[in-house]
């Protein structure tokens, strides 16, 4: 369960794992170095991250991040890593790790974190999926780098999904659907059909990227006592949300951690 506190929500389940797992809200600020909004103050995102940990009770860690490309790439830092920060180049969008000096974030305004804990082999990740990573496959990607690397059993995986932008907010043209039926029709047709939502009253369809990943997670060989799913909206007030507040949006951060 996604529990709220003033600046975050923290996800029930991976605490007594001795994890923490958290979204970031608004009142938190803009967390992402890539994304800074007009007339903010220079190097606030940075002190905004030092000031969650800090909460957190995590200031010991190594930030580890990437600038984000919607792409489906997983990076694992292992013992040998010494490189924290990825640029745009090198099209990275989720981290795993089983280091305890780690505290992995990825950024948001409206799409959607995928948290993950390997129980047997001790692994933490989290992985950004907007709409184009979920169509690129970003969770079975995730889960195939946990599996090659970890040697990961997907039956031990606790999965968190969220918190992304809600269905009703999320609006999107046909060939958006078209797209989606296209590349998953045939195997996956209805978790297609059970993601999306045909408003009679405008014509056009509206996107449940939650529960597209959930369902997927289900299929992939996720159990459902392992999946938690966020019922939050970033559409509201309290978070950041490109598509309510467009180029003024903010950034959240998912961020995870061995405490």
């Amino acid at each position: 369960m996604f529990i709220e506190n003033k600046n975050y929500y923290y996800i029930e389940e991976f605490e007594k794992y001795g994890i923490t797992a958290v979204y970031t809200k608004k009142i938190a600020g803009n967390m992402s170095d890539y994304c800074p909004i007009e007339n903010q103050k220079e190097g606030i995102q940075k002190k905004n991250r030092e000031k969650l940990l800090k909460e957190l009770k995590l200031t010991d860690k190594q930030e580890v991040m990437a600038f984000q490309t919607h792409s489906n790439n997983v990076k694992i830092i292992d013992e040998d890593t010494t490189k924290y920060y990825y640029e745009k180049e090198e099209d990275i969008d989720g981290f795993l790790t089983k280091r305890k000096d780690i505290a992995i974030f990825t950024f948001y305004a409206d799409c959607l974190p995928i948290f993950v804990y390997d129980k047997e082999n001790q692994v933490i990740g989290v992985w950004h999926s907007g709409w184009p990573g979920t169509f690129k496959e970003m969770m079975k990607s995730g889960l195939l780098e946990m599996k090659k690397y970890y040697g990961t059993k997907v039956e031990n995986v606790i999965m968190a999904l969220g918190i992304g932008i809600g269905q009703k907010d999320y609006e999107v043209g046909n060939e958006f659907y078209d797209k989606f039926m296209e590349k998953f029709g045939q195997s996956d047709g209805n978790i297609v059909k059970k993601s999306f939502w045909f408003n009679e009253k405008t014509g056009k369809y509206h996107f449940d990227n939650t529960k597209f990943n959930e369902l997927m997670a289900v299929k992939l060989g996720i159990k459902k006592e392992n999946l938690i799913v966020a019922n939050e909206n970033t559409f509201d007030e309290r978070f950041h949300s490109y598509r309510r507040e467009g180029k003024d949006s903010g950034r959240a951060a998912a961020m995870i951690s061995f405490r």
